[in-house]
């Protein structure tokens, strides 16, 4: 009989420190399948634009989720126009202080892109519109209040939506 329980825990042991995280394998099956796909292995076309917008709408689903993660794993709000009761700061937000808009708006560009439909560029555009010259005021002036020169510092460091290349002035200037 004790040997069956010890069998029973080193078996329980060895499951325990194998982790699979089950989003992290549904993207990369979906990967496989798709490359599958686009080798032909199934007998049908698909179109390459296809494989590229649904890459950026999972790409831009994960970047997303991960970021909303990190506010929920802190216990603050996602509502644009709430009180924040933490200053989240590791990555992804120490690339882009928006890395949920980011994610939706790249969502947005995968769709139109896997329609290989310009009118669909719309939606990213007007998006990241609204969000830039509506929303972020609102969600800056409260981190603000709330937080002062430490979110004035994190501001100054870090771009509101991407990192862009800088270039020397002489470089900008001598066209």
């Amino acid at each position: 009989m004790n040997e069956i329980h010890e069998q029973e825990a080193s078996t329980s042991h060895r499951t325990e420190t194998l982790h699979i995280h089950p989003p992290l394998l549904a993207a990369g099956l979906l990967v496989i399948g798709l490359l599958l796909h686009l080798i032909g292995a199934h007998g049908r076309a698909f179109p390459f634009h296809q494989f590229v917008g649904l890459l950026f709408v999972a790409i831009g689903t994960g970047l997303a989720c991960y970021a909303a993660a990190l506010f929920a794993a802190r216990d603050t709000t996602k509502n644009p126009y709430g009180e924040p009761a933490a200053f989240v700061t590791p990555a992804p937000y120490s690339v882009t202080r928006n890395p949920m808009y980011v994610g939706l708006t790249t969502i947005l560009f995968g769709f139109a892109t896997f329609f290989g439909s310009p009118v669909m560029l719309l939606a990213p555009i007007v998006f990241v519109a609204v969000i830039d010259r509506i929303v972020i005021p609102q969600e800056e002036r409260t981190m603000e209040r709330l937080y002062g020169e430490h979110y004035r510092g994190y501001k100054n460091r870090v771009a509101r939506w991407l990192p862009l290349p800088s270039f020397p002035r002489s470089i900008i200037l001598s066209r």
